[in-house]
């Protein structure tokens, strides 16, 4: 097996860092120290403490790396927050942090492509607010985001829920940090609009409702470039002075939702079922620009074909995974599983969790374990909450696999990820540890100090 290597590993994503730095220009006394300031500064280098983040090697029995078969007894090399190499013949540097995973198994933090969680609070009561976002309803003490490590989820797409017409904007964060700008991966990563009908709204009303913000958002942009265009022809006139500039601009409530129909920023658009699918396909007719992403429901597995050919990226809601279902004539009860369908049809999905639930749903174990009872392979299982939504997301340059350049956000497990009695060790973003079971708080209290209970501590 050889050895993939990265000769020159990228920054550590939220960082500043120049793009070019100008040279260091020192004073001439300055730049040849004497003997006995060298001296100083090499006592003082020998004496300093290594970062765990400048050089880390994980000595892993099996490494999914999401992009082939899985390796057998191999190192991945991490510097500055970036996998460096991967392979089985990589050589651990003296001066690695080493974390032990001989009998583990290392694949790549999973990524949420559209969650709830971490949110103070739930969806505006007002229906339309394309120009608020979550930034001020996330929440870094969220137990949601303790959890997340504990279940080695390292990225997420945090955005308002489906109880809405255009609720507002989302959040890529990672799930460590003591505030939201520590926490941020990426602001305004999509704006989230729903065709779910309200409680005493009808279907057709929501869909009249969505159609009319859009064409508001036409009509106003239109207004906007007949009235610049009056100015232009004013000023060539001289009826207005050269120097003046136009200062006309579309509202705040308006300009997010002309940013979605130009295409510069995504959708996320829930669709409960697959009687609004054809009202999918009409929004991608008529705002051809438009980047949705789809956000679905249960039953929308029943317009698999017409789905497929959108073409747009789907996400499914953890209730969309298993669900139980009613012969209308024989009362017979049957259990479901949307992903299959979907899988069958070669729609490629990501899956996300149900946060703030005792079930089992929660967990992403349980959700691709579903999935592969179901009949779909480990394969797709696994891509689903790793490099799928990190395509979703725009971000599987960075996410999503383990290959030199990447973000070293990984997982490390005590065993087959799908399996119930496997639990996260360790959890790595950027190459920092921020989750270790044998540290963690939670479960000391819940299991006694040494917190040596098996996986149903999840």
């Amino acid at each position: 097996m050889t050895t993939r290597q990265a000769p020159d590993p990228r920054p550590r994503r939220g960082a500043t860092h120049p793009s070019s730095p100008d040279p260091v220009r020192l004073h001439p006394m300055l730049r040849l120290p004497s003997p006995l300031v060298a001296a100083a500064l090499t006592c003082a280098l020998l004496s300093a403490p290594a970062s765990a983040q400048d050089l880390v090697a994980i000595r892993a029995g099996t490494v999914h790396t999401l992009t082939g078969e899985p390796l057998k007894d191999a190192v991945v090399l991490i510097e500055n927050g970036v996998i460096r190499a991967v392979g089985q013949d990589v050589e651990v540097p003296w001066n690695a942090r080493v974390i032990e995973a001989k009998d583990g198994v290392v694949m790549p933090a999973y990524v949420l492509a559209h969650t709830i969680g971490g949110l103070s609070g739930s969806n505006e009561n007002m229906e339309n607010v394309p120009f608020l976002t979550v930034q001020d309803a996330i929440d870094p003490s969220s137990e949601f985001f303790d959890e997340a490590l504990r279940n080695g989820i390292g990225t997420i797409h945090v955005i308002p829920g489906n109880r809405t017409l255009f609720g507002g904007q989302g959040m890529i964060v990672r799930p460590s940090g003591r505030t939201v700008e520590e926490m941020t991966v990426r602001e305004h990563s999509g704006l989230k609009l729903s065709l779910e009908a309200d409680r005493g709204t009808s279907r057709m009303a929501q869909i009249r409702k969505l159609r009319n913000v859009l064409k508001d958002a036409v009509d106003a942009k239109a207004e906007l470039d007949r009235k610049r265009a009056e100015f232009d022809k004013e000023k060539e006139a001289g009826a207005i002075p050269a120097d003046k500039e136009f200062d006309g601009k579309l509202d705040e409530q308006k300009q997010p939702i002309l940013d979605l129909i130009e295409g510069r920023l995504p959708g996320y658009l829930f669709v409960p079922s697959a009687a609004e699918v054809p009202e999918v396909e009409r929004l991608v007719r008529e705002y051809p620009d438009m980047k949705l992403v789809l956000v679905l429901g249960p039953t929308c597995h029943k317009a698999a074909d017409r789905i497929k050919a959108l073409g747009l990226p789907v996400v499914l809601e953890s209730n969309a995974l298993e669900y139980e279902e009613r012969d209308p004539e024989t009362g017979d009860v049957s259990v479901l599983c949307p992903a299959k369908v979907f899988a069958d049809a070669g729609i490629e999905f990501a899956i996300s969790v149900s946060p703030g639930t005792s079930s089992a749903e929660r967990f992403p174990w349980w959700q691709m374990a579903a999935m592969v009872r179901h009949g779909v392979d480990r394969a797709t299982a696994l891509r689903s909450l790793t490099t799928v939504p990190a395509k979703v997301l725009g971000l599987a340059a960075e996410f999503g696999t383990i290959e030199p350049g990447r973000v070293a956000c990984l997982q490390v497990l005590t065993g087959d990820p799908l399996a119930a009695t496997t639990w996260v060790e360790t959890t790595l973003i950027e190459g920092e540890v921020v989750y270790e079971r044998a540290k963690d708080a939670r479960l000391k209290l819940l299991f006694g100090a040494d917190g040596e209970t098996a996986g149903e501590a999840k």
